[in-house]
């Protein structure tokens, strides 16, 4: 007898962007700590300096994509009605995707913020791996640390986003099984 499918929780649209997003900003982050664009610039001049200039730009706003993705996924789960949900789903993906310069950039001003003293981390790689080694492990430490950083204080505005589209719809006429739901 064939298992009954549950109704899926997101759709397949929503995971695919969020996967997009966090493969940009695992790249963009690896090259950036390590200073792979040498190695762009060296197979391809033109390409190399664009991505050398626009490299923490991507950073920035592949983190501050992925912190308002998950925000919008996490607030999708508190709804139960579908078509609800995902219309406001793709509404605040839409209004994310406009916002996100400025989400990003804010982000990341929040995020150069201290919340430590010192460089316990950044002497303990060194007197473990040697200097060369440890400073390149730091780097790449550091440049992971400020992406999640930026990912975790775009997280809420995903979800003010969400929150915001799903009030609107709420509070407009109810269409179709929308009307449904609200009634139920």
């Amino acid at each position: 007898m064939p298992r009954k499918k549950s109704p899926r929780r997101t759709p397949a649209w929503m995971g695919r962007l969020t996967a997009l997003a966090i493969a940009l900003g695992v790249i963009a982050t690896l090259s950036y700590g390590t200073g792979a664009h040498m190695a762009v610039r060296y197979l391809n001049p033109s390409f190399g300096a664009w991505w050398n200039s626009n490299e923490f730009a991507i950073v920035e706003c592949a983190a501050a994509a992925v912190g308002m993705l998950i925000g919008i996924r996490i607030g999708a789960r508190l709804v139960n009605s579908g078509a609800l949900r995902n219309r406001s789903m793709i509404a605040a993906v839409i209004v994310c995707a406009l916002v996100l310069p400025i989400v990003g950039r804010v982000s990341a001003e929040i995020a150069r913020l201290r919340f430590t003293s010192g460089a316990s981390a950044n002497a303990w790689l060194i007197d473990r791996f040697g200097y060369d080694v440890g400073m390149f492990l730091d780097k790449l430490l550091v440049a992971g640390v400020y992406s999640i950083k930026i990912a975790a204080f775009a997280l809420p505005v995903g979800m003010v986003l969400f929150g915001l589209a799903i009030a609107i719809f709420m509070t407009a006429k109810p269409v179709g099984d929308t009307a449904a739901a609200i009634s139920e």
